[in-house]
């Protein structure tokens, strides 16, 4: 085995939990249960399906349409009004397998006879108990395979969605308040954990820079999000890897999935482009700025690299499946294997970890971007361009921070 290989040490794991984070999928089934100050047939009116209901979750109207009454079969339509007035709408079929009023309720997905059943929801169980002068919600949803970190977010989601309906029962409106509480707890306890870690590796001041440098990069996702019409998304850091933003909505064109990739990177320019003007200007200390722009666009030009599931991954994957349609898995095999092969030639453990995992994950067919619209001719080439303008300026600004790094730094 080569010795560099041998000696990577303690980055190893590491890489490799992150690559199980976000490749390895499983079901998973969260669970949440809560006291609710109000009688069980009034939960459970919230929760049954019937036919023409409409409600409203924040931006979203969920419609429900009575396809067969036989086997029980209905439609939800949601649709969310977008920031900029226009609206995204999605449909689901469920059939209620199981009734009993006002205490159990269990629902099956339906129409998806041939489809993949990946990051889908399955099965929703409710059970209601009388408790005391309320009721006992216990909420357990079923989801087909999931990447572990979306299982980490599937639990979020089920508490934030268990207490707006708490409050829809017990005040007639969707508590929100919590809702986001939970986000922002997962969001600042993870990150506090994130940032002790990388401090136990790297130090207090490196430690902090690193999570400022996240910090901005991940809002620039977020702030897609909202540029697009969507709500915020959500924010989770994983300790010792780094941290994830993640939509409320899916994307309904590529273009969008590609323009919410490219601005985590894109605005986290700011901070080296910062640091060399301070620099540039004769800041007194420039140690720090030098510092922290060095360890952004590290951080960036590493996300940049054009392999799933890192954000130029995502930019390319789209672009080549533009350009080479159902062959594209071919082209990106042959990317993942340049990064693999200078991986091993420049004794980069990490490289070469994400190439081979390009590899393996092209070896067989698969839809990608299933059900989104693919880029237009004029969107590969501002999605190319855009890339390459925001490589070429980590790389000369981090060529410029590394020439003007203090003595004795």
């Amino acid at each position: 085995m080569p010795e560099f290989i041998q000696s990577a040490g303690r980055e190893l794991p590491f890489i490799l939990l992150l690559v199980a984070l976000l490749g390895l999928r499983a079901r998973v089934r969260p669970q949440a249960s809560l006291f609710i100050a109000a009688p069980p047939a009034q939960v459970f009116a919230l929760l049954d399906f019937r036919e023409g209901e409409d409600q409203r979750w924040q931006r979203t109207k969920v419609h429900c349409q009575l396809l067969d009454s036989q086997t029980q079969t209905y439609r939800l339509r949601f649709t969310t009004a977008l920031t900029r007035g226009a609206t995204q709408s999605s449909e689901a079929d469920f059939r209620v397998v199981g009734r009993i009023e006002p205490c159990f309720l269990n629902i099956d997905r339906a129409g998806l006879e041939g489809q993949p059943e990946n990051n889908q929801l399955l099965n929703m169980k409710v059970e209601i108990a009388r408790e005391g002068e309320g009721s006992r919600l216990k909420l357990t949803y079923l989801w087909g395979s999931r990447p572990l970190l979306a299982q980490i977010l599937a639990r979020t989601d089920l508490w934030g969605s268990a207490f707006r309906l708490k409050g829809v029962a017990e005040t007639g409106v969707p508590d929100y308040r919590t809702d986001g509480l939970i986000a922002g707890g997962v969001a600042l306890a993870t990150g506090v954990v994130t940032l002790a870690t990388f401090a136990m590796v790297l130090g207090w001041i490196v430690a902090v820079l690193l999570v400022v440098a996240l910090l901005v990069h991940e809002f620039g996702h977020l702030l897609a999000y909202r540029l697009i019409g969507q709500p915020w998304g959500r924010l989770i850091f994983l300790p010792f890897l780094g941290a994830i933003a993640v939509p409320r909505l899916g994307f309904s064109t590529q273009a969008q999935s590609v323009f919410a990739a490219i601005m985590g990177p894109a605005l986290s320019v700011l901070i080296p482009l910062a640091a060399a003007a301070y620099v540039y200007l004769g800041g007194a200390r420039p140690d720090v700025p030098v510092l922290i722009g060095i360890v952004a666009s590290a951080l960036n030009l590493f996300n940049l690299l054009p392999v799933e599931p890192l954000d130029g991954g995502i930019v390319w994957r789209s672009v080549l499946v533009r350009l080479f349609g159902r062959h594209a898995r071919f082209a990106m095999i042959a990317v993942g294997g340049a990064i693999a092969l200078a991986g091993w030639m420049g004794e980069l453990v990490l490289l070469l970890v994400f190439g081979f995992v390009a590899v393996v994950a092209n070896l067989k067919a698969r839809t990608i971007d299933r059900g989104l619209a693919p880029l237009s001719v004029l969107q590969v080439a501002i999605s190319s361009f855009g890339f390459m303008s925001v490589v070429a300026a980590y790389a000369v600004l981090l060529r410029y921070l590394l020439a003007n790094i203090p003595l004795g730094t």
